[in-house]
């Protein structure tokens, strides 16, 4: 039994009306940007101005229709626009160019949105900007970049669970020394059987406890279930998500009793990333709405594969020749026909 949280549903609407307006400012700010790279240092900061100041144009667009994930990039680009107006970031064409690709990437993922390209109808993937959310953050030397960033989840949902039959506090010192006995032979094979083993050493936790309590350690125990199974590969991610999961532990066994969101989210977002597991997985993404939030691919490019001028260019010529096509249907003219074949000779050379 869970609490049920349907995943929301989004409204292409709003963003249909202003995805224009958003596209062309990040175009201005990336124009902006690539020509303060090729400039002196003195004559960049006036540049860098007019690239935050349509970037800013976008990311108040973005606010007003509410597209969640996306945000977290415009802030990071931010952060990159400041950092190489005041000299701490240099500002190199390589440098500015994960900026101009973070915002082709936003136009794109906008561009499917509104095409209601998503998995689900309604339910959009911003984990699939991961990729240029990641060359953003380590631009700017983040600490800690994880893809469970971009999930749109409320972590304050808890499953509906019966009530506890354990009585006392739960063994965390316990729960630990099994939980570490198996965590360096994982990091170092990636066996799964010690993966099991890992959810094994925290089994007790998800059945003791508060809802909020059991419901966490259920979900970091889905978690390491998935990876027991060999449904998880034992990449970067995974292994971090196991090195807190021992912290955690560790923070609990010394008398620290909170329970981070951080840590829930990641492994929400790893049940969400394997679909189709059953038991405590599944009640988890019909609790927490995970149904479609995470692409199988979410760490390859997605975007960015054409050359955004030919891409608009197409989009413009594909406009003229519907309009052009429906005026000759009403009568003929000769000019009219000429720009027609020219808007399908602009299509064929993009294709």
């Amino acid at each position: 039994m869970t609490s049920s949280l349907p995943a929301s549903t989004f409204d292409t609407g709003p963003l249909s009306w202003v995805i224009g307006e958003i596209r062309d400012a990040l175009e201005r700010s990336g124009s902006a940007l690539n020509d303060a790279a090729a400039r002196s240092p003195e004559a960049r900061p006036t540049l860098l101005l007019h690239a935050k100041t349509h970037l800013h144009q976008a990311h108040g667009a973005l606010q007003m229709v509410d597209v969640e994930g996306v945000e977290l990039l415009t802030a990071a680009a931010e952060r990159a626009l400041d950092g190489f107006k005041d000299r701490s970031l240099a500002c190199t064409p390589e440098n500015t160019k994960t900026v101009r690709d973070a915002y082709g990437a936003i136009g794109e993922y906008l561009d499917e949105l509104v095409a209601g390209a998503a998995p689900q109808p309604g339910r959009p993937q911003p984990v699939r900007l991961f990729p240029y959310y990641r060359a953003l953050q380590e631009l700017l030397g983040a600490e800690r970049v994880h893809p469970s960033d971009l999930l749109v989840v409320d972590t304050s949902v808890t499953l509906d669970l019966p009530p506890s039959n354990d009585v006392g506090a739960p063994d965390y010192a316990g729960c630990r020394a099994r939980f570490e006995k198996s965590l360096l032979p994982y990091l170092k094979s990636t066996d799964p059987r010690h993966a099991q083993a890992l959810a094994d050493a925290i089994a007790p936790l998800a059945a003791s406890g508060d809802n909020r309590a059991r419901t966490f350690w259920t979900a970091l125990h889905a978690f390491a279930a998935l990876a027991g199974s060999g449904a998880l590969p034992a990449d970067l991610y995974v292994k971090q998500l196991f090195g807190q999961v021992n912290l955690q532990l560790r923070r609990l066994s010394q008398g620290q009793a909170s329970l981070p969101d951080a840590l829930l989210r990641d492994a929400l977002f790893f049940i969400a990333a394997v679909p189709g597991h059953e038991d405590e997985a599944a009640a988890l993404r019909r609790a927490f709405g995970l149904d479609g939030a995470v692409p199988a691919n979410y760490a390859e490019r997605r975007y960015g594969k054409v050359d955004p001028a030919v891409l608009k260019e197409a989009k413009e010529a594909l406009a003229r020749s519907k309009s052009d096509w429906d005026q000759l249907a009403v009568h003929a003219d000769g000019t009219r026909e000429a720009d027609f074949n020219a808007a399908l000779a602009t299509l064929a050379g993009a294709s």
